[in-house]
């Protein structure tokens, strides 16, 4: 499966950060959560299950600012020096309070995957501003898009490593123009990669996927959210992230062992990243082994 340019400068770009393990007690805590706060988008791509209303239908759910408050309250409480970002299933600019959920999460890193349609240099301004570090756009209407949002955050005064533009505007000949999964069985437009049930995946190494109801579920991959482990209403992120359930899908993915659902279904890659926290895990597996 090919990767563009743009995908391959994300990827570097990320590791740099990702792949730096805080510990404690021995432990590599997570050093990249995805939020989802919005159940909401305005696009239905076919690459994306939400070309299928009947699968996953556009629902108003929005994170509330009471769960904002106690994740960050709870990470300052871990020291956490690792990245969130606004991304998950919907689109982060149609929550009616995304500044406010900006400027609480701000004294962290901030990243923010959009569709760009609500872009424009005042909503720029206002997310740089409020503390999204970086932008991450997906554009999917033509090359035109390129000169169009490089102009607004040039005027913005946001250099070229503050943003990354994604051409998404391709069709299934090139995959779209992204490294194309089949979300964990749900998706099956494109060449999709064949699943290898005996290859590693390091997600549950290093990140965190935080629904909009508090909800922890396995990975962004797993669009059915089949696999919960807690929810944030009910315990604590460091609890959740040491769960039973968390523990038993990381223990077997490192261990290249994807036989278990949904992960038995899902084509993706799975090793970008994570690999520095994979080898902390494997000796803390061991010795309880």
């Amino acid at each position: 499966m090919s990767i563009n340019e743009s995908t391959k400068k994300n990827l570097l770009r990320k590791s740099g950060f990702i792949d730096e393990v805080q510990l404690i007690d021995r432990i590599p805590l997570f050093s990249w959560i995805d939020i989802n706060i919005t159940e909401l988008c305005n696009r239905k791509c076919v690459f994306c299950p939400r070309v299928d209303e009947s699968f996953y239908p556009n629902q108003n759910l929005n994170m509330s600012m009471g769960l904002i408050e106690k994740i960050d309250s709870e990470l300052k409480e871990l020291n956490y020096a690792g990245s969130i970002v606004f991304s998950g299933f919907g689109e982060p600019l149609l929550h009616p309070e995304y500044l406010k959920i900006i400027h609480i999460l701000s004294s962290y890193h901030l990243e923010l995957v959009t569709n760009g349609d609500r872009l424009n240099l005042d909503t720029i301004d206002n997310l740089h501003n409020a503390g999204i570090d970086y932008f991450v756009v997906s554009m999917y209407d033509g090359p035109h898009q390129r000169e169009k949002f490089e102009s607004m955050f040039k005027q913005a005064g946001l250099d070229e490593d503050a943003f990354i533009l994604r051409d998404r505007w391709h069709n299934d000949t090139d995959e779209f123009g992204l490294k194309l999964t089949n979300r964990a069985g749900v998706v099956q437009v494109g060449e999709q990669p064949e699943v290898d049930v005996n290859s590693a995946c390091y997600y549950l190494a290093y990140s965190m996927m935080v629904d909009w109801n508090g909800d922890i579920l396995l990975c962004v991959q797993d669009w059915n959210k089949r696999v919960k482990a807690g929810n944030i209403y009910m315990d604590n992120l460091w609890n959740l992230w040491r769960s039973p359930i968390l523990s038993k899908f990381r223990n077997r993915l490192i261990n290249k062992n994807r036989k278990m659902s949904p992960c038995n279904q899902c084509n993706a890659d799975g090793k970008l990243h994570g690999f520095r926290h994979k080898e902390h895990w494997e000796v803390i597996y061991k010795e309880k082994n």
